[in-house]
């Protein structure tokens, strides 16, 4: 299975779609004709960390932020509704790539309201395995000698 950044932001989106199906879901702020409420998926900063034996350690961090159209009528209540929907929702993501799934754990989950909007907070920590990358430079050489008889 191959663990990508992108196959990260399309399992959060596609879940999010499934318990919202009619919340659109979008990975730029930029996008012409957004509908409103709808949700944002946003990379945060990250990190890789070098472990044992070909591993890495990667925390990959992700903001996603609820917005609904300004001065909405109970717009706290329908907040606090989906946030509490995400809390159940976010525990795991189910990670899917190459015909694959497999759940992955969130961490340091939390959500705040800023300008009217939910950021709802979480970690995806995860070991992965690098790349091997083969260096015939560091492969010894051996030279066998033949008798003929």
């Amino acid at each position: 299975m191959t663990y990508t950044v992108r196959g990260l932001v399309n399992s959060i989106a596609s879940q999010l779609v499934r318990a919202f199906p009619d919340y659109p879901v979008y990975d730029s702020p930029t996008q012409q004709g957004t509908t409103y409420p709808c949700f944002f998926v946003f990379l945060m900063p990250s990190s890789i960390t070098d472990q044992i034996d070909g591993w890495d350690k990667r925390d990959t961090a992700f903001d996603i932020v609820f917005v609904q159209a300004r001065n909405t009528p109970n717009a706290y209540a329908q907040i606090h509704g989906v946030a509490d929907a995400l809390d159940e929702l976010m525990d795991t993501v189910e990670y899917t790539a190459d015909g694959e799934s497999v759940p992955l754990h969130t961490h340091e989950r939390e959500w705040s309201i800023e300008d009217q909007e939910l950021h709802y907070k979480l970690h995806i920590k995860q070991r992965v395995a690098k790349a091997i990358r083969r260096n015939p430079m560091q492969e010894e050489e051996t030279n066998v000698e033949t008798k003929e008889p």
